[in-house]
């Protein structure tokens, strides 16, 4: 242990390079050894894009984990459209979404595992994680393309979504034949007719309709675990590359 924070120590002098604008590509390649990875906000860079900020996890599961979206408080609107969804939106110290041009570049670069965290009402938490995770081009409308193997105890939610294109209010891109789920459900997602889970709606708080109408009011929901007519407390999705170095 002192033999760590020795090391952590030493490594605090290289801060300068963060704040004299020093990027990493994401939140396992920092300026930091592997076993002092920072939480937080950091800035990364990634091909094609100019830096931009994100919050890091180093201790949900592990180190150097890329938060690429994150529900907590109702603060930020999710309701939003294609160009918003494909760019970003919200703050990386509080609810954003990466962007999905951001996170087709990233998931495409090399492998990346998915590590969905969720928390319900009464304040337990539950996970699914997937060891494949990739996002479409957006010629190909962002795509699910693949979320690999899963692992959890909160239930495979995004099985039924691998090969679904991305849905917003304004570009219907899902399979239903007489509605925009997007504006149904109303959040951005791989829908299909229409979802398994949404964790982008709109409402912390959600009375679904009943009997076999649509599931309207935007709850923000994982099916396998609550169902659809149940809004979780906070939720939180992060990626990292799936061979990142383990603490030592």
């Amino acid at each position: 242990m002192l033999q760590h924070l020795k090391v952590c120590a030493a490594f605090l002098t290289i801060l300068i390079a963060v704040i004299s604008g020093s990027n990493a590509y994401d939140c396992t390649t920092s300026v930091y050894p592997k076993s002092c990875l920072p939480a937080g906000v950091q800035s990364i860079e990634i091909e094609g894009e100019d830096p931009f900020s994100v919050a890091c996890d180093s201790v949900s599961a592990g180190i150097g984990w890329t938060v690429i979206q994150r529900r907590t408080d109702g603060s930020v609107d999710f309701f939003r459209n294609w160009s918003e969804y494909a760019q970003g939106f919200g703050s990386a110290d509080g609810e954003y979404w990466i962007g999905l041009q951001k996170l087709h570049k990233m998931t495409n670069s090399q492998r990346h595992e998915l590590y969905v965290k969720l928390v319900d009402q009464s304040g337990e938490v539950r996970y699914a994680r997937y060891d494949n995770f990739v996002i479409g081009s957006e010629e190909d409308k962002f795509r699910l393309v693949s979320t690999g193997e899963y692992s959890g105890d909160a239930g495979n939610s995004l099985k039924g979504h691998v090969g679904n294109a991305f849905t917003t209010k304004d570009e219907d891109n899902d399979s239903h034949p007489k509605i925009n789920c997007a504006k149904a459900l109303t959040g951005g997602w791989w829908y299909f007719h229409c979802a398994d889970s949404n964790l982008n709606g709109f409402s912390f708080d959600c009375q679904m309709e009943k009997s076999n109408k649509l599931e309207r009011n935007g709850c923000i929901y994982w099916n396998h675990w609550h169902g659809r007519s149940y809004s979780m407390k906070s939720v939180q999705m992060m990626i990292r590359p799936f061979e990142a170095e383990k603490p030592t």
